[in-house]
């Protein structure tokens, strides 16, 4: 097979959480609250409702195949919270929502080295379902460790209006990317979004196991199943020589 690019999932194969994002969110949440009024807020009060604003969020994100957004999210929290904070703070409580797992988000072990050599050999393409964290701050996050220039078309669930595996979230990438399905190889995490909608519009698929193992049988599995980078690179280079 000829491949002309890749393309990469962002959280759990490109980047991963020194610490729990989702702890950092909660603490910050009981201070919002505490500071607004809600004096009786208790820590398990706000992981309750944080648990049933996520299972919210995943409701909408496998069934409507989108990606709500931090005040969608923040909207389920509050309501499950009993709870509510003025349009004007919560405005600013979405943003600090999508930004307060910045500083304990690091690229995966090998990321940083690869990419680079990659990006001189093919066109590069990232490929990601957004959570509470806009595509403006993973962005940022890129561009803060180097890695930004290294793609060519970057989509974004947010940004699109569709998530995986969505076949617009693929095929919109293969078309800023300018190659065919069977040209390019997607590498990610997750069987349901990344393996199953990759392989649905024809693309190769590796999925990287190094921070998170998905063993759901229920979904189809990879081609290719690696936990290091330096694995990756082997296979690319085993299947452009057409092997």
């Amino acid at each position: 097979m000829i491949i002309k690019a890749i393309t990469f999932d962002f959280w759990s194969t490109l980047y991963h959480f020194k610490q729990s994002a989702r702890s950092l969110r909660a603490e910050y949440l009981r201070g919002v609250l505490l500071a607004t009024g809600h004096r009786d807020i208790k820590g398990e009060q706000v992981a309750g409702a944080a648990k049933k604003a996520w299972e919210a969020w995943n409701s909408i994100w496998q069934g409507e195949q989108r990606t709500p957004q931090a005040s969608e999210w923040l909207g389920f929290f509050l309501v499950h919270a009993g709870a509510a904070l003025p349009e004007i703070v919560a405005h600013q409580v979405a943003v600090g929502l999508e930004e307060i797992g910045v500083s304990a988000a690091l690229p995966v072990d090998g990321v940083a080295e690869v990419l680079p050599r990659l990006a001189s050999r093919y066109k590069l393409g990232l490929i990601s379902d957004t959570g509470v964290e806009p595509g403006r701050v993973l962005r940022s996050l890129l561009e803060r460790d180097g890695l930004l220039s290294r793609f060519s078309h970057i989509t974004f669930s947010d940004e699109l209006g569709r998530s995986k595996p969505h076949p617009n979230a693929f095929l919109a990438t293969l078309t800023g990317l300018q190659v065919a399905p069977g040209e390019a190889v997607h590498v990610g995490d997750l069987r349901r979004t990344d393996v199953a909608g990759a392989r649905g519009v024809g693309m190769h698929t590796v999925r990287y196991a190094g921070v998170h193992d998905d063993r759901k049988p229920e979904y189809p599995e990879a081609e290719v199943v690696i936990r290091s980078y330096a694995e990756l690179e082997s296979w690319i280079e085993e299947w452009g020589r057409g092997d």
